[in-house]
């Protein structure tokens, strides 16, 4: 086959199949729903399956006569190989008891079919310049995993198909009470109610205004209940960020990580949450400049290795694209879109730094808006929810200075102000719980 360039196919096991279907019509109980038109190889027998299937969904007798009835009301009987090929495929002689194990073979015959058109696109990826390494690595990931979980070529499903799935998926949310990763403040999580697996959350502010402190304290709160965590640090070094997190977690003022002048009581605390820490489902990657091939890369393997249900990463201005662009604008919308497919393919929330627009200082009105991110049209496009920090006032002295989180945008939940606390001394955010 391989030799003569023919696509991965068993023309004996498709007519076992057909011919099952006609002894044993109930048996497209099973099969309706498992195999699909695209399986079959022969063109005539994708007609036949196609009508057999039409038959059965409309709770019609499927034998000779309807079958013939149906191709003719689609005109498709002669380009179905005419009564004579119906026939045919009625004389099979085949067991009923073994049409699933032949439906077994038409399946991977199709997934094969279904890899072999992998390959050949990876291989014009690999000769195409303007593709860089990482890319198409990316991409081989991405294909092989849709052939084994049977996503290729399915042009598209029925909702005899995807409702079932869909009411499993509706009992498994009301078991887990809504699922996702809630946030550590009430009042947000009134809003948004968590972060929802396939979801891309973009966190904005002005340059020191929290990004990463809010990221921290969003990520330590999602460890706390449990849930796998993986943190991408292309700003700062792995160091840096354990300073922060130690100085939130273990209650140590963040300035002994500058000067070092840690107290007896301090060295308690750092080792009770060094403990701790070992215990806690947390990944941390900060090499920087990694691209978003790179990203998804760990993340897959994160997955596979201990599980992930949430990912962070600061900050999106960092991240170098995959591939060449013509301007910045194409770069950011490539990772946009990059960081959002992932977040859908993974099924996990990514939640995702970004900088405002330096403009922002010089007009009247200090209050943030959507817009105001970075290179933000295509961000604000794949963006599920966008939470903005507002500006403080971050000259004064106090421990506490107290700001508000914009929901400026969510797709499926409401928007609103919800004000919380800086913790400036152990670098964290609070609820805000003063009466109003």
């Amino acid at each position: 086959m391989l030799l003569r360039n023919v696509p991965p196919h068993n023309l004996d096991a498709e007519q076992a199949v057909l011919g099952g279907v006609l002894i044993k019509p109930s048996i497209l109980d099973k099969l309706g729903v498992e195999l699909r038109r695209v399986d079959f190889y022969d063109p005539r027998h994708q007609m036949v399956w196609e009508a057999m299937v039409g038959l059965w969904r409309d709770n019609k007798p499927v034998d000779l006569i309807t079958l013939a009835a149906a191709l003719t009301a689609a005109g498709q009987l002669d380009p179905a190989g005419g009564p004579a090929h119906l026939a045919e495929l009625a004389g099979c002689v085949v067991s009923a008891a073994n049409i699933l194990h032949h439906a077994g073979i038409v399946r991977a015959m199709s997934k094969r079919r279904s890899m072999a058109g992998m390959g050949r696109r990876i291989i014009e990826i690999a000769y195409d310049p303007e593709r860089e390494p990482a890319e198409f690595v990316a991409i081989a990931q991405m294909a092989s995993d849709a052939v084994l979980k049977d996503r290729l070529d399915t042009h598209g499903e029925t909702p005899d198909e995807f409702l079932d799935p869909y009411t499993t998926y509706l009992e498994k949310l009301e078991q887990s009470g809504g699922g996702g990763v809630p946030t550590p403040f009430w009042k947000l999580n009134g809003l948004i109610r968590s972060f929802m697996p396939g979801e891309m959350i973009v966190v904005g502010a002005r340059p020191s205004h929290g990004k990463t402190a809010l990221a921290l304290t969003f990520a330590e709160h999602a460890v706390g209940l449990g849930h796998p965590t993986g943190i991408f640090s292309l700003e700062m070094g792995r160091h840096q960020l354990l300073n922060r997190m130690f100085s939130s977690g273990a209650g140590v003022a963040a300035q002994r990580f500058r000067d070092g002048k840690f107290s007896d009581e301090d060295w308690s605390r750092i080792y009770a949450h060094c403990q701790r820490m070992k215990q806690m489902p947390l990944r941390i990657y900060d090499k920087p400049a990694r691209k978003p091939s790179d990203i998804r890369a760990a993340c897959r393997r994160w997955r596979q290795d201990g599980g992930l249900d949430i990912v962070f990463i600061d900050y999106a201005q960092l991240i170098p694209p995959d591939g060449h662009h013509q301007n910045r604008e194409q770069e950011i919308a490539a990772i946009s879109r990059s960081v959002k497919l992932m977040a859908e393919d993974l099924a996990v929330p990514v939640v995702l730094l970004a900088q405002v627009n330096r403009e922002v200082a010089k007009r009247k009105s200090p209050k943030l808006v959507e817009s105001d991110l970075r290179e933000s049209g295509a961000i604000e496009q794949d963006a599920d929810i966008i939470l903005l920090i507002q500006p403080w006032d971050r000259s004064g002295r106090e421990d506490i200075q107290f700001t508000q989180l914009t929901v400026a945008k969510s797709r499926n939940s409401m928007t609103g102000d919800v004000p919380v606390a800086y913790n400036r001394k152990h670098v964290r955010f609070e609820s805000d719980e003063r009466p109003l």
